[in-house]
């Protein structure tokens, strides 16, 4: 090989290696002709709650993102479990999308699994988790308990259990106050409702003496006195209530009861459009119009990827099991 023939191969061979990390980026960036067409953003749960408000602000910015429309379609029905069976079943090809909380994803599975033909494991894949909520214990005003101290010595004490509100078998609301009831010793009677808002109406109106609700849900009742914040569930204590203990304080770890919302891929979907949707969701979870909503609603914006999710989707489907398995075989709280 002559000088100068040696010398435009290195020039070559070096230019080819300079562009090998750029042509895996933009192959990251723009896999195959994905997206060609809108895509479907199902959320199993009714339109105007938590879930779904977090989900179009979010189908919003990877709309932008991926440049195609994000539709939000609204799939409800069976504590979520219409929703997300029907992602379980769709087509792996990135055009139609799951965005779950921990009720439709785990609780489901967790209280009624000989109900639910879907695998939460083994049936999606994670794009990533965006959001983590704590949920609030109150009490109606006129009960006279004005803390979670208080609680307990009612509810031990009373000739009557106290009536506690919950949203479903698999729900935060009850699995956690059902966690609060085994470690303390709480005498409770639980009374079932379809959702968080006529649970919430029932309390102001004295039909019920506790529940659990989301700050938002619940902030307006407790402005005019009629609800009173006892206990948060979750990890972090709420900006909006700084002086109201969570249940991690109290030594109540596991199960951890944070609810979080995220978006998952029917199983087998590509390896290039899990990862555009991942880069995508990254950005997503981290902008300013979703941290504005989310802080606005005494939630904590994250983004855990998708292996960091499956993680954690195994652990708290671990941990529930565990848990439903002692309530079932009367086994003391620890």
């Amino acid at each position: 090989m002559t000088h100068c023939s040696r010398r435009r191969f290195l020039t070559l061979a070096g230019g080819a290696l300079l562009a090998a990390p750029l042509a895996g980026r933009l192959a990251l960036a723009a896999p195959g002709d994905w997206p060609q067409r809108p895509i479907r953003y199902v959320v199993p749960w009714p339109a105007g709650g938590p879930t779904d408000t977090f989900g179009r602000v979010i189908a919003n910015e990877l709309a932008t993102l991926l440049g195609q429309p994000v539709v939000v379609e609204n799939r409800t029905g069976a504590t979520g479990a219409i929703g997300v069976r029907h992602v379980a079943r769709s087509e792996p090809d990135g055009y139609t999308l799951l965005a779950p909380n921990t009720t439709s994803l785990i609780g489901n599975v967790v209280a009624t699994p000989e109900a639910v033909d879907f695998d939460p494991l083994k049936d999606f894949t994670p794009i990533g988790l965006f959001v983590d909520s704590s949920v609030v214990l109150w009490a109606q005003a006129s009960t006279g308990i004005a803390n979670f101290a208080a609680l307990r010595e009612r509810a031990r004490d009373a000739e009557r259990p106290l009536s506690f509100g919950t949203t479903g078998g698999g729900s935060v609301s009850e699995l956690s106050v059902e966690q609060l009831a085994r470690h303390f010793g709480l005498n409770l009677l639980k009374v079932p409702y379809k959702g968080t808002a006529p649970q919430v109406a029932d309390l102001v109106a004295g039909h019920i003496d506790i529940g659990v609700a989301d700050y938002p849900v619940a902030a307006g009742h407790f402005a005019s006195g009629k609800l009173v914040p006892l206990l948060v569930i979750g990890r972090q204590r709420l900006p909006e209530l700084p002086e109201v203990p969570t249940n991690f304080e109290l030594g109540i770890e596991e199960p951890d009861f944070t609810i979080w919302n995220g978006l998952f891929a029917p199983a087998a979907t590509p390896a290039q459009i899990v990862a555009r949707l991942r880069e995508a969701l990254a950005v997503a979870a981290r902008s300013e119009a979703f941290r504005k909503v989310a802080e606005g609603q005494g939630n904590r914006p994250i983004f855990q990827t998708g292996e960091e999710a499956s993680a954690r989707l195994r652990r708290e489907l671990d941990s529930r099991r565990k848990f439903k398995e002692q309530i079932e075989q009367g086994v003391p709280a620890a």
